[in-house]
């Protein structure tokens, strides 16, 4: 049975409320003292979109990412609250610099710590809410030229910290993953315009249930950290593995890069 437009809407509205809510429930916990990063990054990005074009785009990706981890003396939780956005330029062999792409990801959550022997190896395991919206453009598409990308997903997520000496430098080292299970994601049909999904109302089961099996997702970072008193120059590698088959189509993005930041 198709539905309305309208019905489309009210569910890809429903995501962004909750996601929206839950994030405004963290923050409100992260205002007070909370460990901050805040870093950019330059990635290598493979693109593959089978709604714009059979072929993959490679080229260069930038982000930011801004994250705030809070847990009290008392308490062995902690919270987190990561933002994460990001353009890309991208093209195939013969026609560089033909895809544009931009996403701007919301991951928040709470994870339990624990710490072991002389307290140099933390461990934290939970899981987050993982919201993700952007969108694509080819300027040599001229029949279905963007594509937009609108999902939230349930990440188990855990991360491993050794903190150690360098002479007299105090050095943390950390990695750091969350790994989509279950979630929504809007994806059109091969063919569908969005005219037909939002002017017209040819709803076709554009909201999808994703899970592992639609594609699996990674989102990972391994950084060092060199402390000075109360601050710590970051560094390390960040990528993301993003992927989905749906509705007769294909999409990943594979991005790899090096980050440098600052946590104070």
């Amino acid at each position: 049975m198709m539905r309305s437009d309208q019905e489309c809407t009210t569910l890809v509205k429903g995501v962004g409320r909750v996601s929206l809510a839950l994030a405004l429930v963290l923050f409100a916990g992260l205002t007070a003292s909370a460990q901050r990063l805040v870093a950019v990054s330059v990635a290598r990005t493979d693109i593959l979109d089978t709604y714009l074009s059979q072929e993959t785009f490679r080229g260069t990706e930038v982000s930011f990412i801004g994250q705030a981890i809070r847990q009290r003396d008392s308490s062995r939780v902690s919270r987190e609250l990561t933002h994460h956005a990001w353009v890309s330029l991208a093209g195939t062999r013969g026609n560089a610099h033909s895809l544009l792409t931009g996403s701007y990801n919301l991951r928040f959550g709470w994870h339990y710590n624990w710490a072991y022997p002389a307290q140099r190896l933390h461990l934290r395991v939970g899981a987050v809410g993982d919201f993700l919206l952007g969108g694509a453009y080819d300027t040599r598409n001229s029949n279905n030229p963007a594509q937009l990308r609108l999902s939230f997903a349930a990440d188990p997520s855990a991360a491993l910290s050794w903190d150690f000496s360098l002479g007299h430098r105090p050095l943390t080292l950390t990695y750091a993953a969350a790994v989509p299970v279950v979630g929504l994601a809007f994806s059109p049909h091969y063919g569908q315009s969005y005219y037909e999904v939002f002017a017209r109302g040819n709803y076709d089961h554009n909201v999808v249930v994703t899970s592992l099996f639609s594609g699996p997702q990674l989102h990972q970072m391994l950084t060092l950290d060199v402390h000075f008193r109360r601050t710590a120059f970051t560094v390390g590698y960040v990528g993301d593995i993003l992927q989905m088959k749906a509705n007769g189509l294909k999409y990943h993005q594979y991005s790899h890069g090096i980050m440098v930041g600052w946590k104070y």
